[in-house]
């Protein structure tokens, strides 16, 4: 199949990277464009945070060799590139003229790296703000011209300003999911929550009148009812608004764990001072994590560590209840593990479970500051 000249090229990935409104798919869709309508055989997008840690996030036609183990050779040890990056060297596409994580994997398996031993790297950028690296390489090719390096940049800008486009559209589309919320708060406290104490109160004077004793079980079950409704209906609101967060993260856990009936003991190391969109993300995730502690670990009692310090907020959340076994559980099905792990990537921190059957669940998260 001919290959598109360059400039029909970029006009492909420009229509495509328009169309597109999720991140990863972005980037898959943009590196099979561009491997297939060019020399190059595969590509490799990296993201590179704040402190210099980075993920692979996306890959194409990988040979062997790097894609063993869940892409071992591509995500562990040291690497040139990531480093010029984090050291503001690496300003424009360059050739990598020696790659250790190409080398260690043609030492070890050079049968399989189909002829890859050196690769070109640009950063993904858009305006002044980086994002991370695109890769590519060509077997037997140790440099690359140019003309290649052009094209390399001109679509690095194409991905970083679609990426650009898709973070400022999910932070639109949350404020506007952050306003419903609160709409849909007040809402149910307004009249909800107001009917239901009203019952509430109703079927206790009633039980007051009444002499008939049928009645009055009846008036007692109406009033036990609504008052489990209305405590119902406090959490729901809590989940949708959490009203108390102004008065600080602490405040708001505790009195969420009051209103689930479990108690909460939170210990502090460092001062708790964190940017709004990052303190409630937090909130959020200890608060998925002492939902699932009510609903599945039958305990009544969550502790919460919190450590703040120049670089980092550390949050340990732990539970000694029933625990799972991690080997026969599939996380990824799981609405409210995999809501923590979304919060926990909207502010750019990372997540780790740890359960044992019979003696509890730790939850582990770390977030840049």
């Amino acid at each position: 199949m001919e290959k598109p000249t360059r400039l029909a090229l970029l006009k492909e990935i420009a229509e495509f990277l328009n169309e597109e409104t999720e991140t990863y798919s972005m980037m898959n869709g943009a590196l099979k464009y561009l491997i297939e309508g060019t020399e190059f055989t595969t590509g490799w997008i990296f993201f590179i945070d704040d402190v210099g840690q980075h993920e692979l996030v996306s890959h194409f036609e990988l040979p062997g060799a790097l894609a063993r183990d869940n892409c071992k050779y591509m995500s562990e040890g040291t690497c040139w590139c990531v480093q010029a990056y984090q050291n503001k060297k690496l300003t424009k596409a360059s050739n990598i003229i020696n790659c250790s994580r190409i080398n260690l994997a043609n030492r070890a398996h050079h049968e399989e790296t189909n002829g890859i031993t050196h690769h070109a790297t640009v950063p993904l950028r858009s305006g002044e703000e980086l994002f991370g690296l695109l890769n590519v390489a060509t077997p037997y090719k140790t440099t690359y011209s140019e003309e290649d390096l052009e094209l390399l940049e001109s679509v690095a800008l194409q991905i970083g300003s679609a990426i650009k486009r898709i973070i400022l559209t999910d932070q639109e589309k949350e404020a506007a999911r952050i306003s419903e919320r609160n709409r849909l708060a007040r809402d149910l406290h307004d009249a909800v929550n107001q009917l239901l104490f009203s019952v509430k109160l109703t079927a206790h004077a009633a039980q007051g009148i009444t002499k008939e004793s049928v009645s009055r079980n009846a008036f007692n079950l109406i009033e036990d009812t609504s008052q489990q409704a209305v405590n119902e209906m406090r959490s729901l609101i809590w989940q949708l608004k959490p009203v108390g967060l102004e008065q600080g993260l602490v405040y708001a856990l505790k009195n969420y764990s009051e209103i689930l009936q479990i108690k909460l003991n939170v210990s502090v190391d460092g001062l708790i001072n964190l940017p709004s969109p990052v303190e409630e993300n937090v909130y959020r995730i200890i608060q998925e994590a002492m939902n699932n502690t009510k609903k599945h670990a039958n305990t009544g009692e969550v502790k919460v560590s919190l450590t703040q310090n120049n670089q980092y907020l550390t949050i340990d959340i732990e539970d000694m209840g029933n625990g799972f076994n991690m080997s026969q559980v599939n996380l990824n099905y799981s609405h409210g593990i995999n809501n923590m792990r979304q919060r926990t990537k909207a502010i750019k921190g990372t997540l780790d479970i740890k359960s044992i059957e019979n003696k509890g669940t730790n939850i582990h998260v770390q977030v840049p500051l």
